[in-house]
């Protein structure tokens, strides 16, 4: 089960309480428990998540996420994007604040509007600031630190910055949820390169206009509306353990339910509830805890 690090007071910096709002700089940063590469990864933020940062220790920085908190690499942080005009024909600009909205599993960040020189990667929901849309392939975004870079018109979608996640029908949330088959099982993970359980359904309820919190058991808590299995549909979460709640999945239909699988899978994967399927598990079965509606 994935317990949530212990909440801290504001750290002390340099004599004085300091803490000041940072973005996360690259594709995926880990957060772990402690300022520790070999410490457990207790999440992941995307890249330009605000990051509340507090107290340093050598190479690391405190940061509090809206959902958790935690260590980062100093250097994977920095100021975040400036909003200015964006620029939608040659002569034209609007000060509209629009994003760019990442809409597929991992894409590229370019230098320029043409060519093949890649900065990194971003990953399905991260939000960056829109800066130019004239070119028909590719979109510029701004980056925090005052950097910039082009991403594929195809891999993202133009949205307003303070409704970035429209309501969506549950196929959609589905739809992005199947994308992730065969992705691997990563404690903490957060992104295509890796990912646990709640973290998917999180992900994949964001795209899909609903904030849910980050940890199964949370999800569980914020969520009042239970239905049976008899009454189970799409979309439903499915939350299991035999003490406790240990690990949760999307339903695709009344039988079947995708989820990212530690143990004998180590990948997201599909399983049935039928006892005569082939992908049925009889363990998962028997440890149903709660089934819940994510009701927008």
């Amino acid at each position: 089960m994935r317990t949530r690090p212990a909440r801290v007071r504001p750290s002390i910096f340099e004599g004085a309480y300091t803490l000041v709002t940072y973005a996360v700089a690259v594709g995926v940063a880990d957060v772990r428990r402690d300022p520790d590469p070999t410490s457990e990864l207790v999440t992941q933020a995307l890249l330009n998540r605000s990051a509340i940062c507090g107290q340093t220790s050598g190479e690391w920085t405190h940061v509090t996420l809206s959902d958790y908190e935690g260590w980062v690499r100093t250097a994977e942080l920095a100021e975040p994007p400036v909003k200015g005009f964006t620029r939608v024909g040659e002569h034209c600009s609007t000060p509209l604040d629009l994003a760019a909205v990442i809409t597929s599993t991992r894409t590229e960040l370019y230098a320029e509007a043409t060519g093949n020189e890649q900065l990194g990667k971003v990953y399905l929901s991260s939000a960056l600031p829109l800066l130019d849309s004239t070119q028909t392939a590719r979109l510029q975004v701004a980056l925090p630190g005052d950097a910039t870079a082009w991403v594929a018109r195809s891999a993202a979608s133009i949205r307003r910055l303070e409704q970035p996640y429209p309501t969506a029908p549950l196929q959609f949330i589905t739809d992005h949820a199947r994308s992730f088959l065969g992705v691997p099982y990563l404690w903490g993970g957060t992104s295509f390169e890796g990912i646990d359980c709640s973290g998917f359904v999180q992900l994949c309820y964001r795209m899909g206009g609903s904030i849910i919190p980050r940890d199964a058991d949370q999800q569980h808590d914020a969520l009042p509306h239970s239905v049976t299995r008899e009454e189970m549909r799409i979309g439903d979460l499915i939350f299991f353990g035999s003490k406790a709640i240990t690990h949760v999945g999307m339903a695709l239909n009344n039988k079947e339910y995708i989820h990212a699988a530690g143990g004998e899978y180590q990948r997201v994967v599909i399983n049935s509830f039928d006892p005569a399927a082939s992908h049925y598990n009889q363990r998962l079965d028997e440890i149903v805890w709660a089934i819940k509606r994510v009701v927008p």
